[in-house]
């Protein structure tokens, strides 16, 4: 069973049969294997949500492998974030 949602959101789509989920930020698409964490996942489709985990290569698709999610807290600035990655990233290149 596959769930599509809006594209211009960061959770995308939830595969249930799979427990993946599919996030989508500007064009980037990425699916985050959440069958680790199947019994205690809590997320709201649509909500922007913080992942930690590991790739996982499984032809032709590279997965993240989630070990951990958890939402995002409420006021987070989007902009001031990607602004202050892009700024550490100039520094460390």
């Amino acid at each position: 069973m596959f769930l599509p949602l809006r594209t211009d959101i960061s959770v995308d789509a939830y595969d249930v049969t799979s427990a993946s989920v599919t996030l989508v930020h500007s064009t980037q698409r990425v699916r985050v294997d959440v069958s680790l964490l199947v019994d205690d996942l809590r997320f709201t489709l649509g909500e922007w949500i913080h992942v930690i985990g590991y790739l996982e290569e499984i032809e032709p698709v590279i997965m993240v492998k989630a070990i951990m999610v958890w939402g995002v807290t409420p006021g987070f600035d989007l902009s001031a974030y990607e602004e202050s990655v892009t700024a550490r990233m100039e520094t460390i290149l």
